[in-house]
């Protein structure tokens, strides 16, 4: 995907709150843009205007975009759509490998959202890609609903697969104390409407960027999940167990958060692979026996409300994951090495 798409997508996310992921603001309804940015030109020239947002149905004070910024002099602005737009300059946090996000603050009101770029002294060809675009009211994390708890059978004993831990990937600690919540009844699948990555490492260098676009973009105390699952079958500590999340507005209580490492939905269209399917499967199996969990309360995020997470070709195989957490651990076949990743067709070389 190029600045273009981070561009629309920017301007395409639908409203978020706190404790929540998957919305977005769309531009003619697509959620992610690409554009172009040569090396010529003058200084302060536009790369790319976004036009309006198509509607954003709630009040919003902050734009929030991700996605991958090959060259780093590329300035950001964001705009409430008017005749005559005031540009208000967004906050660029840009890692090592491109990944990137940037927010700016406007005062709260309603209507549609736009979006540009603009050359700060780029050096060389690039093209930006733009993921997801967000616009919500700045508010801190959503406190635990009280909601009732059906449990099956508790296994306490019961093997966790390996999880390769925080300290891993290098987490930061969380801004604040974490709410305990240690006896989950439910678990979500997510998205992360990121990076389909192809090592472990870079997987660990992603789900640190996720941790500091959800701490120090989104205000959040800590990455918003509990595990990661990446395309070759690696599972990733994110917030710790027995913690109470922040991937899913409203239905946080009692609910473990797991998100796929890629973007599963249209125009992308990554596709689950078969070591991470059985990954998700094993880590699933051991929470049902661990915590009397019900394999039925396996949902995909759009389950709890209107969002494409976790993307149309993962919420197609929650039914055969359901069935593989019915089966005991002790049963259940074990996952194999996870193979060599082969890449879909559809796969974007840039992503």
């Amino acid at each position: 995907m190029r600045a273009e798409l981070l561009l629309a997508a920017l301007l395409a996310a639908a409203p978020a709150w706190a404790g929540d992921e998957g919305g977005g603001v769309t531009f003619a309804a697509r959620s992610s843009q690409s554009f172009p940015a040569p090396s010529y030109g003058a200084p302060a020239r536009v790369l790319y205007d976004s036009g309006d947002s198509d509607p954003i149905a709630s009040a919003w004070n902050t734009v929030l975009i991700q996605g991958y910024l090959p060259d780093p002099s590329v300035r950001f602005q964001a705009a409430r759509a008017s005749s005559s737009p005031r540009w208000t300059d967004m906050e660029v946090h840009r890692f090592p490998n491109g990944r990137f996000w940037a927010r700016a603050r406007l005062a709260e009101g309603s209507g549609a959202a736009r979006l540009r770029a603009l050359d700060a002294g780029i050096s060389r060809d690039a093209t930006v890609d733009i993921y997801s675009v967000e616009a919500f009211v700045q508010s801190p994390e959503a406190p635990p609903v009280p909601l009732p708890a059906p449990r099956g059978p508790v296994e306490s004993g019961v093997a966790r697969p390996f999880v390769h831990p925080r300290s891993e990937w290098k987490a930061l600690p969380a801004t604040e104390p974490y709410t305990p919540d240690p006896l989950p009844w439910r678990i979500t699948l997510h998205h992360s409407d990121g990076r389909f990555t192809k090592s472990l490492a870079e997987s660990l260098d992603e789900v640190r960027f996720i941790q500091d676009f959800h701490i120090h973009g989104r205000g959040w105390i800590d990455i918003a999940y509990h595990f990661a699952v990446d395309p070759l079958g690696n599972i990733i500590e994110a917030r710790p167990e027995g913690t109470l999340g922040a991937h899913t507005l409203g239905n946080n209580e009692g609910n473990v958060g797991i998100v796929l490492l890629g973007t599963y939905h249209p125009p992308v269209n990554d596709h689950p692979t078969p070591a991470q399917l059985a990954a998700v499967a094993a880590l699933g199996r051991y929470l049902v026996a661990r915590y009397g969990i019900f394999p039925t309360a396996l949902k995909g995020h759009r389950d709890y409300k209107i969002t494409e997470c976790p993307g149309d070709l993962a919420y197609v195989d929650l039914p055969q994951l359901r069935r593989a957490l019915a089966l005991p651990p002790a049963q259940a076949p074990a996952p194999s090495a996870p193979p060599s990743l082969r890449v879909p067709a559809s796969f974007d070389g840039a992503r």
